[in-house]
């Protein structure tokens, strides 16, 4: 073999998740090469060893040692593994060390897609509708490519909801409801539900559909004073309704639970929407649109207990309007900037006619190069 052969390293197995992916070390050092993250590694032949980093290991490997010159490297074929392990092992500028293309980020997330919505629309990305979407644009005027650029940068505001479930959080006084809705919501009894006071002490958290969206619920315990409870109890249900305002101020959307035969109305954010459960108890003569509750004839009314189906829906449509969000996340062939990388070189593009600047063209092209 001539020894004057530049160093390559490449992915010799089919791109994608699978079993097993094959990493070829050909050329001038390759042996030294693979020795930067298996130093134990023999001469000669095959041989199990691990892969580390200084002290992190990385993942276990089955060598093939021709000779000094051609390594194999057989490991998981996890995509973030073996894009590593070559970016690790890559000489500088290999083009088996690049950062993968639009369509190829978009088949690797395709695999853990949170909902069916989310996988059509990776796979229409995966098959090029964004690449489509986006190459016209410098040909285009000022106006147009602006235009086209804030529809973009609408629609990946939309879709991120579906790539990315957002936090809702129920909350609110202890035996308004909220391990009952939980359950509406989840589509099984997956909480208990008790009369008694103080019954959830724990955050529950589940991965649910709000119609075609994909959401984290999590359940929290019920807020009450606990003076006179025995110390005991009081401290285990003070833990768990501080875990709960922890996990409130980390969420993207609060439910606050007020019952509607209990008088009261909550201090609530720009996060928070309210609300009024148990509409079974409520009478005829309520006054729900008195006092602290002035506004409440507006606000969503549930039995998650009597119409669980019913609760669940108006929960859907209230998720919706908060964030301004269409019934269906998906459609067909649409281009859609689905990760960071995508989003911020639209964004970027679009500031960059918004300012007016005479090399918006220039801006735009190395933008887009980068998506």
């Amino acid at each position: 073999m001539s020894s004057d052969r530049e160093l390559r390293v490449r992915e010799i197995s089919p791109r994608g998740a699978g079993g097993v992916a094959v990493i070829e070390l050909r050329g001038r050092g390759a042996l030294e090469r693979a020795r930067v993250l298996a130093p134990k590694v023999g001469e000669r032949g095959l041989e199990l060893v691990r892969l580390a980093l200084g002290h992190e290991m990385l993942d276990e490997a089955l060598t093939w040692i021709e000779d000094g010159e051609h390594v194999e490297l057989h490991v998981h074929a996890s995509p973030p593994l073996v894009r590593r392990l070559l970016q690790l092992l890559g000489a500088a500028g290999d083009a088996s060390a690049r950062a993968l293309t639009l369509e190829e980020r978009a088949s690797e997330l395709l695999a853990r897609a949170p909902c069916e919505a989310a996988a059509r629309m990776l796979l229409d990305q995966a098959e090029g509708a964004l690449r489509a979407a986006l190459e016209p644009l410098a040909s285009l005027d000022r106006d147009a490519a602006r235009a086209r650029l804030t529809e973009l940068d609408a629609r990946a505001r939309i879709a991120s909801f579906a790539l990315e479930p957002r936090l809702v959080v129920l909350a609110g006084p202890v035996n308004a409801g909220k391990s009952t809705l939980f359950n509406a919501l989840f589509g099984a009894r997956r909480v208990v539900v008790s009369a008694s006071e103080g019954t959830t002490r724990d955050a529950v958290r589940e991965r649910v559909m709000f119609g075609a969206w994909p959401v984290e619920l999590c359940d929290t315990a019920g807020e009450r004073e606990l003076e006179r409870d025995s110390e005991a109890r009081a401290t285990l249900e003070r833990a768990g309704q501080a875990l709960g305002r922890e996990v409130r101020a980390s969420a993207d959307l609060v439910l606050w639970l007020q019952p509607c035969d209990i008088d009261g109305a909550p201090a609530v954010d720009a996060r928070t929407r309210v609300v009024l459960s148990r509409a079974d108890r409520a009478g005829p003569s309520t006054g729900l649109s008195a006092g602290p509750r002035s506004g409440a004839a507006a606000l969503p009314r549930i039995s998650a207990l009597e119409r669980p189906a019913e609760a669940a829906r108006a929960v859907h449509e209230l998720y919706r309007a908060a964030f301004g969000l269409p019934a269906e996340p998906w459609t067909p062939r649409s281009a859609v900037p689905f990760d960071a990388a995508s989003r911020a070189a639209v964004q970027s593009a679009r500031r960059s006619i918004a300012e007016a600047r005479e090399d918006w063209r220039e801006i735009l092209l190395a933008e887009l190069a980068r998506a």
